[in-house]
């Protein structure tokens, strides 16, 4: 069951709530307690004292009336009768016990109140012995009440103290429960706090960890594991999978990569040994015959052109060349055809020099030419002409390969556009003709530029039947040695 923080949150808050009022209701249980008590004991003392007024009260208007025969007097006396009998049955509800001196208390209000109805009775029919022992008996009643009502109060003193000694010791009893029980719920609540944070910060501490050791390369770590049953379960589940998703995607990179090399060390092997096997033998026999017929100048150019044609052919393809080396590397191929061919064929060239220091792939504009050369001009027995322009054009280096010759047809045109596109991915009929290896070379040319520059717009290709063919390059500008990054991954 997936028990979330913010239920671990809100327990934790209703627990600490629960303890915190639970300890506030004891201590306001126990003060209420205490008041009660506290106000039960004075008011018996405000009681007796109002008690010990009213009688003297009672005692001096029934004097008055009897002297002045007032009857303000005579309606004071009767008022405050009733509020002495009011106050008489107040202190036996508050005064519970059943003490023989508040018993005669009791009656000796009663005698009070009798014997001073008994003067007014008297009084009225004018019966003066009667009124006046009545009334004396007023005072001495009065006097006892008085006296019993100090005695009572002094008792009342005297319970009231060991009541306070009582309280004191109760507040201090209450102050040392009040310092445990909140120490009690402090140290609970923390306790809690603890438990619910840790189990909160702990596994984000461990991911933060795993994180960083990610960031850093390291996807060889275990597995992290929490107990907690919340949302951060899922989140570190999650993580781990995530990072075993890592590694293996990791791998098969690693994997595809080595498998990427070895296919593009294969293709430069291949492009290596494209040498047409008939134009080599067909230069040995121009050299041969040359040696044969003359002595030195020109053989010994044309051995140097060969010469440095399969140098650079056999050179090592990993290394990035220049637009420089590759103009002059198809100069040495052309005097060896101009040598073969003569007049048949002629060799135009319109260069701007400022373009020539950009790095790009090595043995490209040579399959270019020759396969202008094959497939345009070769079967020519004059007017044959080939043209290799570059010049600047905004942002970028136009290189053009230009024939008048045979050209191609439109789906031949076509397939390669495809191809240069990423749309066709099929063997075409250029790599079925297998006496026409040059097709291939011009693929692998086309592939190693979009790897080399990272974009498909790389080459443009105009042809027409019996109109020639325009092979045109189109090569980003960059600072020079800006293609550092694209050479390691190219060669990678």
């Amino acid at each position: 069951m997936l028990f979330r923080i913010r239920s671990k949150l809100l327990l934790y808050f209703i627990v600490l709530v629960v303890l915190l009022t639970s300890v506030g209701m004891f201590f306001y249980d126990r003060s209420e307690k205490l008041v009660s008590e506290y106000d039960q004991s004075f008011e018996q003392f405000l009681l007796l004292n109002d008690i010990s007024q009213k009688s003297n009260f009672l005692t001096e208007k029934l004097h008055g009336y009897i002297l002045d025969k007032d009857k303000s007097y005579l309606q004071d006396y009767r008022s405050e009768k009733r509020k002495l009998i009011k106050d008489q049955k107040s202190l036996f509800n508050v005064i519970t016990t059943n003490d023989v001196t508040l018993t005669n208390y009791k009656n000796m209000i009663d005698s009070f109140l009798d014997e001073g109805d008994a003067t007014i009775g008297a009084f009225h029919q004018d019966q003066i012995n009667e009124y006046s022992n009545h009334f004396n008996e007023v005072l001495k009643i009065n006097s006892f009440i008085q006296e019993s009502t100090l005695a009572l109060l002094n008792n009342k003193l005297t319970d009231y103290q060991k009541f306070y000694d009582q309280m004191e010791q109760q507040n201090h009893y209450y102050k040392l429960l009040s310092i445990f029980l909140f120490a009690a719920a402090f140290f609970l609540s923390t306790l809690l706090a603890l438990w619910i944070s840790g189990g909160i910060t702990r596994p984000i501490s461990y991911l933060s960890r795993a994180a960083k050791e990610i960031s850093q390369g390291n996807l060889a770590g275990e597995d992290i594991k929490i107990t907690t049953k919340d949302e951060l379960k899922l989140l570190t589940e999650t993580f781990n999978q995530m990072r075993s998703n890592l590694k293996v995607l990791v791998t098969e990179i690693k994997q595809q990569g080595e498998l990427d090399k070895l296919l593009k060390e294969l293709e430069l092997r291949s492009l290596q040994n494209q040498m047409n096997p008939h134009f080599l033998f067909n230069t040995l026999n121009t050299v041969s015959k040359m040696a044969y017929l003359e002595e030195a100048e020109e053989t010994s150019r044309l051995i140097e052109a060969v010469a440095a044609l399969l140098r650079y052919n056999l050179s090592d393809f990993d290394k990035v060349s220049t637009l420089r080396d590759e103009v002059s590397i198809v100069k040495e191929y052309f005097f060896i055809q101009k040598t073969r061919f003569g007049d048949r064929i002629q060799f135009i060239s319109d260069i701007q020099d400022e373009c020539l220091d950009i790095e790009i792939p090595s043995l490209i504009l040579q399959p270019l030419v020759e396969n202008a050369f094959t497939h345009g001009v070769e079967e020519y027995e004059d007017n044959g002409v080939i043209q290799l322009h570059i010049y600047r054009k905004s942002d970028q280096i136009n290189v053009e390969v230009m024939d008048n010759g045979a050209g191609m047809d439109e789906p031949t045109r076509r397939k390669l556009i495809q191809y240069a596109d990423g749309l066709d991915s099929e063997e075409n009929e250029l790599e079925k003709r297998k006496d026409r290896s040059n097709g291939i070379a011009v693929k692998n040319v086309i592939r190693r530029l979009q790897l080399f520059y990272h974009q498909k717009n790389i080459v443009e290709i105009e042809s027409e039947l019996k109109k020639g063919t325009i092979f045109r390059l189109t090569i980003p500008v960059k600072a020079r040695g800006g293609n550092k990054l694209v050479e390691n991954s190219y060669s990678r």
